[in-house]
């Protein structure tokens, strides 16, 4: 799911003069003498809460204004094992942005990620995301961009407390894929790769390039031998669920974003019995999502479990991923092709 990133906007101009030049850093590439401010990352002018970012997978916050433009920092764990921990990490602690997330949201996201992420910080890699304000337009609580622009990526060095150059690219229109930076991409930046290595490379190489749902259509498990299974439907965009002792559930799919696709529950065949909880749909919200299915290749899918949103106590039931007792996320893999 994505989020809608709310920029906490510093208008004034007045806030960030008289600061001495060592909360600064000096840009001298390609005879450039741009000074990129350095905030305080804790400081009140600048921090005014920690948010995840739009694909719920990392911790981030951001400040914009007249004299540094925008700036969106995001907190990597060194450890991509670990980096799991933050994967829908509102959703999986009870905390439902909505459609229009508002300040209460915000601030409860921030009060579960800040003693998560303060208490380790050392085990992340800060990297700055900098747009100069000379592309951005800032409105009330968001900001647009004026394309083409650059942006510039900076690595945190905590013992000279200064933004060491990473990279810079051009960001040519207003496409999300080239708009927001993710995770994979950081990590390639840091070095962080997974055990397996070779895999990851074709992973990623698949994540760019659009997967048609044709190729899905069959059978899906975790174990090919299993009775829980998911079947691809794609001329009906939809997915169905068999998992014995729990429920059998047809969803509707929803793409958004290359590879990813959201479900949202339409009807459970009265094949398995539901759980009492789940006996009265209309208990539960069918315009909140029950999970996320990411496209790695034709062969395996990343499914992330959220649950069933319940109405009356606002949180979801039934969070417990049907493929992986021990993690939200779990990995399918293509079993027959009907």
């Amino acid at each position: 799911m994505k989020h809608i990133i709310f920029l906490l906007i510093l208008m004034s101009i007045q806030t960030c003069r008289g600061q001495n030049d060592k909360n600064m850093t000096t840009d001298k590439r390609n005879d450039l003498n741009e000074k990129i401010i350095i905030p305080n990352l804790f400081d009140k002018r600048y921090f005014h809460g920690y948010q995840l970012s739009p694909d719920s997978d990392y911790p981030i916050y951001t400040f914009a204004n007249k004299d540094i433009g925008s700036v969106t920092v995001n907190f990597i764990n060194k450890n991509i094992k670990k980096q799991e921990e933050w994967f829908q990490f509102d959703f999986k602690n009870g905390l439902d942005s909505g459609d229009d997330p508002d300040d209460k949201y915000f601030n409860d996201l921030n009060k579960m990620i800040k003693p998560k992420l303060e208490s380790h910080l050392d085990n992340y890699y800060i990297i700055a995301e900098f747009v100069p304000y000379k592309y951005i337009k800032i409105s009330r609580d968001y900001i647009d961009h004026i394309y083409p622009y650059k942006k510039t990526y900076y690595l945190y060095n905590k013992e000279k407390k200064s933004w060491d150059f990473l990279k810079e690219k051009t960001v040519s229109d207003g496409n999300d894929e080239k708009n927001i930076t993710k995770l994979a991409e950081l990590n390639t930046m840091m070095g962080i790769k997974p055990a397996n290595s070779i895999v990851n490379i074709a992973e990623i190489h698949t994540v760019n390039t659009s997967i048609s749902l044709e190729k899905l259509d069959g059978i899906w498990s975790d174990d090919c031998n299993s009775n829980k299974t998911i079947a691809f439907i794609s001329t009906l965009e939809s997915v169905q669920f068999s998992i014995p002792n729990r429920f059998s559930m047809n969803a509707q799919l929803k793409k958004i974003d290359v590879n990813k696709y959201e479900f949202y529950f339409t009807d459970f065949p009265p094949i398995i019995p539901l759980p009492d909880e789940m006996e009265v749909w209309d208990n539960m919200d069918n315009k909140k999502p029950v999970g996320t299915i990411e496209i790695i290749n034709e062969s395996k899918v990343n499914l992330t479990w959220f649950g069933f949103y319940y109405k009356k106590s606002k949180k979801y039931i039934q969070t417990e991923n049907p493929f992986n007792k021990n993690s939200n996320v779990a990995t399918i893999i293509h079993c027959t092709d009907k």
